[in-house]
Protein backbone atom coordinates (compact mmCIF):
# COMPACT_ATOMS: atom_id res chain seq x y z
CA UNK A 1 0.00 0.00 0.00
CA UNK A 2 1.12 3.72 -1.28
CA UNK A 3 1.44 6.69 0.96
CA UNK A 4 -1.58 7.70 -1.21
CA UNK A 5 -3.20 4.78 -0.51
CA UNK A 6 -2.58 5.24 3.39
CA UNK A 7 -3.46 9.67 2.85
CA UNK A 8 -6.95 8.48 0.96
CA UNK A 9 -8.34 6.19 3.33
CA UNK A 10 -7.51 8.28 6.57
CA UNK A 11 -9.46 10.94 4.72
CA UNK A 12 -12.23 8.59 3.52
CA UNK A 13 -15.97 7.92 4.76
CA UNK A 14 -15.46 4.43 3.93
CA UNK A 15 -15.47 2.34 7.26
CA UNK A 16 -12.09 0.76 8.29
CA UNK A 17 -10.73 -0.48 11.76
CA UNK A 18 -9.17 1.34 14.56
CA UNK A 19 -6.43 -1.38 14.07
CA UNK A 20 -5.82 -0.08 9.96
CA UNK A 21 -6.21 3.49 11.11
CA UNK A 22 -2.93 3.06 13.25
CA UNK A 23 -0.94 0.96 11.22
CA UNK A 24 -1.92 4.13 7.75
CA UNK A 25 -0.80 6.61 10.69
CA UNK A 26 2.37 4.62 11.81
CA UNK A 27 3.32 4.51 8.46
CA UNK A 28 2.65 8.12 7.87
CA UNK A 29 4.47 8.94 11.13
CA UNK A 30 7.58 6.93 9.40
CA UNK A 31 7.75 8.03 5.89
CA UNK A 32 5.55 11.29 6.04
CA UNK A 33 4.94 13.28 8.80
CA UNK A 34 4.17 16.54 7.32
CA UNK A 35 1.81 14.80 5.05
CA UNK A 36 -0.08 13.34 8.16
CA UNK A 37 0.12 16.47 9.74
CA UNK A 38 -2.13 18.21 6.92
CA UNK A 39 -3.98 15.06 6.50
CA UNK A 40 -5.22 15.74 10.64
CA UNK A 41 -5.60 19.39 9.79
CA UNK A 42 -8.19 18.91 6.85
CA UNK A 43 -10.06 16.40 9.60
CA UNK A 44 -9.51 18.96 11.74
CA UNK A 45 -8.21 17.36 14.75
CA UNK A 46 -6.98 19.83 17.18
CA UNK A 47 -3.17 20.90 16.39
CA UNK A 48 -3.52 21.73 20.77
CA UNK A 49 -4.53 17.65 21.12
CA UNK A 50 -2.05 16.89 18.51
CA UNK A 51 1.12 18.57 20.40
CA UNK A 52 -0.46 17.04 23.89
CA UNK A 53 -0.45 13.88 21.98
CA UNK A 54 3.37 14.15 20.80
CA UNK A 55 4.33 16.18 24.19
CA UNK A 56 2.63 13.62 26.78
CA UNK A 57 2.88 10.02 25.38
CA UNK A 58 5.13 7.62 25.45
CA UNK A 59 6.12 7.28 21.11
CA UNK A 60 5.37 3.64 20.75
CA UNK A 61 1.80 4.61 21.85
CA UNK A 62 1.46 8.06 19.42
CA UNK A 63 -0.12 6.44 16.98
CA UNK A 64 -3.14 5.14 19.05
CA UNK A 65 -3.81 8.15 20.67
CA UNK A 66 -3.94 10.11 17.11
CA UNK A 67 -5.79 7.34 16.03
CA UNK A 68 -8.10 7.87 19.14
CA UNK A 69 -8.10 11.60 18.09
CA UNK A 70 -9.45 10.83 14.71
CA UNK A 71 -12.29 9.06 15.53
CA UNK A 72 -13.15 11.11 18.62
CA UNK A 73 -13.15 14.14 16.16
CA UNK A 74 -15.10 12.12 13.05
CA UNK A 75 -17.76 10.70 15.82
CA UNK A 76 -17.85 14.65 16.97
CA UNK A 77 -18.74 16.25 13.64
CA UNK A 78 -21.38 13.40 13.04
CA UNK A 79 -23.08 14.17 16.46
CA UNK A 80 -22.87 18.05 15.56
CA UNK A 81 -24.68 17.19 11.78
CA UNK A 82 -27.03 14.98 13.27
CA UNK A 83 -28.05 17.42 15.75
CA UNK A 84 -28.24 20.02 13.05
CA UNK A 85 -30.67 17.92 10.97
CA UNK A 86 -32.94 17.36 13.93
CA UNK A 87 -32.80 21.06 14.66
CA UNK A 88 -33.46 21.85 10.82
CA UNK A 89 -36.19 19.25 10.95
CA UNK A 90 -38.37 20.88 13.87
Amino acid sequence: MSVDDDLDALMSIEPFTREDLIERIVRLLNTYPERLMAVLYRIDVSEQRIREIFDTTFPTEIPEKIADAVIERQLQKARTRQRLKNESED
